[in-house]
C-alpha cells in the first residue's frame, strides 16, 4: 500500500514537469502559421518604396524565447542595413574575443547600432515561426523616403558641426596668428554654409546668424591686414647666440625709429625662411632681417676686442627673394674680460651706420 502511495505521489510531483515539456515541444506548433510567407521563401523579396530586411534565429540560439526573438530582429536589422548600403565601420580586429562566433556577433551588434542613426522609422512588419524547426523569422521594413531624409539630416548636422569648428579656428587669434590661415578657415565655412539646409535640425541659430558671424570675422581680418598694408616687418637673428635678448631688442628699436613704416615682430626666428613665414602669417609683404654675429680677439697687451657685425637684408614675402642686397655695418668694444664687453653699446654704434 505504501509503495502504491509513493508511486502516486511521485507521479503527482512530476506531472507539471511532463506538462511543461509537452508544452515546450508543441509551443511553436500551436502558435505558428502553417503557411510559409513569401518573404521567407523568396530571398529577393521586396516591397515597393521600402527597404526590406529578413532575419531568422534557430531554436538552439537560446532557451529563452525572448532571446531568440531578439536575435531574429537583430539579424533582420543587419540584413536591412546591408540592403540600403549604409556606411558602416568594419570590425577587423577583435582582440578581446577568442572565438570566431563571438567576434562575428560583436561585429554584427556594433554595425547594427551604427546603422540605427538613420533607421528611426524602422518597423517590424511581420513575424513567423517555422512549425517544423521552431526557427523564428522577422520581417523589418523602412520607407526609402525616411532613410533618405534621415541621411540628409545627418549630413547637414555634420556639415554644421564642421562650420562651427572652422568659425572657432578662424576667429581664435591666440590659437592661430596666421592671418591667411584664419581667412582660409572662414572662407571655407562660408562656402559650406551656402550648401547647408537648416530645416529639420534642432538648431537655435539660423543660417543668416552664422553668415553674419562669418562676415564679421572676415571684416576683422581685413582690418588687421589693412593695418600692415605697405608696412615692413623687422626681425633680428642672433647668429652665434652670444648677444643677449635685450641687445637684439635695442637693435630692432633703433631700426624701427629710423622708419615709421617698420613693425618689430615678436617670435622665435632663427633662419631667413622662418622669419619670412612669421611675417607672412601676420599679413606683411616685406621683411627687413638683421643678422648679427660677434667675434672676440685678444690683443698683444692681453685686452679683449669684441667686433659686432650686423647685416641687413630686405626680402619680398611672397617670392621669398631678396629685393635689396645685404648691407653690413660693424662696431668694436674693448674689455679685459668677456663679461666686460659692452655688446649693447656696440649694437648702438653699429646700427647708427645704417641709413
Amino acid at each position: 500500500m505504501l509503495s502504491v502511495m509513493r508511486r502516486i505521489l511521485v507521479a503527482f510531483v512530476l506531472m507539471p514537469i511532463f506538462s511543461t515539456w509537452a508544452m515546450s515541444e508543441s509551443s511553436c506548433h500551436e502558435t505558428s502559421k502553417t503557411i510559409k510567407p513569401d518573404w521567407v521563401k523568396n530571398l529577393d523579396y521586396s516591397i515597393s518604396d521600402y527597404y526590406v530586411g529578413v532575419g531568422s534565429a534557430d531554436e538552439h540560439v537560446s532557451k529563452n524565447k525572448d532571446d531568440q526573438v531578439k536575435s531574429a530582429e537583430n539579424n533582420a536589422k543587419l540584413h536591412l542595413v546591408q540592403s540600403i548600403e549604409v556606411s558602416i565601420r568594419a570590425e577587423n580586429a577583435q582582440s578581446t574575443y577568442v572565438n570566431s562566433q563571438g567576434v562575428q556577433q560583436d561585429a554584427y551588434s556594433k554595425r547594427t547600432e551604427i546603422a540605427e542613426e538613420v533607421l528611426r522609422g524602422l518597423k517590424i512588419k511581420d513575424q513567423w515561426i517555422d512549425p517544423e524547426t521552431c526557427a523564428y523569422y522577422t520581417l523589418m521594413v523602412i520607407s526609402k523616403i525616411e532613410v533618405d531624409q534621415s541621411k540628409h539630416e545627418k549630413a547637414m548636422k555634420n556639415r554644421l558641426d564642421k562650420i562651427k569648428l572652422l568659425l572657432v579656428d578662424g576667429t581664435n587669434y591666440e590659437k592661430n596668428r596666421n592671418i591667411k590661415m584664419r581667412r582660409k578657415y572662414l572662407e571655407e565655412a562660408r562656402s559650406l554654409l551656402g550648401e547647408t539646409d537648416f530645416s529639420g535640425m534642432p538648431e537655435e541659430l539660423n543660417k543668416e546668424t552664422y553668415l553674419r558671424k562669418i562676415l564679421d570675422a572676415l571684416n576683422q581680418i581685413k582690418s588687421e591686414a589693412q593695418k600692415v598694408k605697405g608696412r615692413m616687418a623687422i626681425f633680428a637673428i642672433n647668429q652665434d647666440g652670444k648677444l643677449r635678448l635685450d641687445v637684439l631688442q635695442k637693435m630692432l628699436e633703433q631700426l624701427r625709429a629710423s622708419d615709421v613704416l617698420m613693425d618689430r615682430l615678436v617670435g622665435e626666428c632663427n633662419s631667413p625662411d622662418t622669419c619670412i613665414n612669421l611675417a607672412s602669417e601676420r599679413g606683411f609683404n616685406k621683411l627687413a632681417l638683421l643678422n648679427a654675429t660677434s667675434r672676440i680677439e685678444t690683443s698683444q697687451m692681453g685686452a679683449l676686442k669684441g667686433t659686432l657685425t650686423i647685416s641687413r637684408t630686405i626680402y619680398d614675402i611672397d617670392s621669398h627673394k631678396e629685393i635689396k642686397v645685404a648691407d653690413t655695418v660693424s662696431a668694436q668694444v674693448i674689455g679685459w674680460k668677456s663679461d666686460e664687453l659692452d655688446w649693447q653699446s656696440a649694437a648702438v654704434k653699429a646700427m647708427q651706420g645704417f641709413k
